[in-house]
């Protein structure tokens, strides 16, 4: 049986237009690479409280938590790691290499001029450019789990959304509610399991069937037919529908 992957807490630290990022020391894995700090989360914390920790015991600072950005996950021949990235703002203290070789605090145009793992290269072209302070139409972590069950990464679509299910009201509750239930339904495929499979879509269909044919951006009416083809052919899953992501 495979290994759960290895859950990793991330800082994007953001703070002046820089991003603060850390460098490997020469003995550990990937040594002399720079990366987001952070590490492995430990036994009865959460992810958040893995962050703040490990930048406390790596750099000596405090930060706090300001949103949940996303989910990377690596395949490494021996196991898999799970990278749960935060955006986080610096609380107090000023950053010293304490477990680390060095820190840097590097403007998002420069950070593809240091050298980070060849896993890390779409992340690091992705926030060099990214907005912090521009409005968004859509929630991030919405737009996050349609990127993540197109990628096939249907559990974790199924975690990014329940972030926005919980709180939610109304149609935009049952539409968040439909996509994790589809997701969770191709995840029991995944793992061959027909009656969770059925059990799992059709209950996605039940809130489907309460919404209009095009909500949040996402034809529901074309998505739901998709499905059904896709089901009924018994298709492999790299034939899996894909949501077209809302503009």
């Amino acid at each position: 049986m495979s290994q759960s992957p290895l859950e990793v807490g991330a800082a994007l630290v953001y703070e002046n237009g820089k991003y603060l990022i850390s460098k490997r020391r020469e003995g550990d894995s990937f040594g002399g690479f720079w990366e987001l700090p952070g590490g492995k989360k430990e036994i009865g914390e959460t992810l958040e409280e893995c962050v703040i920790r490990e930048l406390k015991e790596e750099l000596d600072i405090e930060v706090y938590i300001r949103k949940f950005y996303k989910i990377v996950t690596y395949h490494y021949p021996t196991r898999s790691v799970r990278l749960n990235i935060f955006l986080c703002g610096l609380k107090s203290g000023t950053p010293k290499p304490i477990e680390c070789a060095d820190f840097a605090w590097v403007k998002p145009q420069d950070l593809k001029t240091y050298q980070f793992p060849e896993a890390d290269q779409t992340l690091i072209e992705e926030v060099s450019t990214k907005d912090w302070d521009a409005p968004e139409k859509y929630p991030h972590e919405y737009l996050e789990g349609i990127r993540l069950f197109n990628s096939g990464a249907y559990f974790e679509c199924h975690e990014m959304l329940e972030d926005i299910w919980h709180p939610s009201e109304g149609l935009d509750r049952l539409h968040y509610q439909g996509i994790i239930q589809a997701a969770i339904a191709l995840e029991h495929m995944k793992k061959g399991n027909k009656v969770g499979t059925q059990g799992l879509y059709e209950k996605a269909l039940e809130k489907w069937a309460q919404l209009p044919a095009e909500y949040m951006g996402v034809n529901l009416g074309l998505l739901k037919q998709q499905m059904d083809e896709f089901f009924k052919i018994g298709a492999s899953l790299d034939k899996a529908p894909k949501i077209p992501l809302p503009e």
